[in-house]
C-alpha cells in the first residue's frame, strides 16, 4: 500500500476486502474522506492483474513512467467526478482516485504511486 496520501485533511478512513462468488471482482478497497469537505475524497482499489480493468485510449489523458519503471495511465475522462491513476505492480492493478475538485491531481497521484515499495 502507498505510504503517502493526498495533502488534504481527512476525518474518516476505512478498508474492505471483496471476495464475492467467483474471482472477477476480488480485491481490496480503502477510502479516505472528510465529513465536512466532500471534495476531500480519495480511494485506492487493488485487484489481481488477471482481473484488471482495461481502459480505452479515448479515456487516457496522459501516461507517466513511475520510479520503478512501470507505466501509469491518468484519466479525467473515465468519470465525471473523479480522476484516476491506474498502474500495475507485482501482479496487482492499482487504481487511485481523487475528487476532481482537488488541484494538481496527476502530480499528487503519481507521488502516491511512487510511495509504494
Amino acid at each position: 500500500m502507498p505510504i503517502q496520501l493526498p495533502p488534504v485533511p481527512f476525518t474518516h478512513n476505512y478498508g474492505r476486502f471483496n471476495n464475492p462468488e467467483g474471482k472477477l471482482n476480488d480485491g481490496f478497497e480503502a477510502e479516505y474522506f472528510n465529513k465536512a469537505l466532500s471534495e476531500n475524497n480519495y480511494m485506492i482499489r487493488v485487484r489481481p492483474v488477471e482481473n484488471r480493468i482495461k481502459f480505452k485510449k479515448g479515456f487516457i489523458d496522459q501516461t507517466f513512467k513511475l520510479n520503478d519503471e512501470n507505466t501509469a495511465i491518468y484519466s479525467t475522462k473515465a468519470s465525471s467526478v473523479i480522476n484516476l491513476l491506474i498502474f500495475e505492480k507485482d501482479g496487482w492493478q492499482y487504481m487511485l482516485s481523487v475528487d476532481k475538485r482537488i488541484s494538481n491531481t496527476s502530480e499528487i497521484l503519481v507521488e502516491i504511486a511512487n510511495s509504494i515499495k
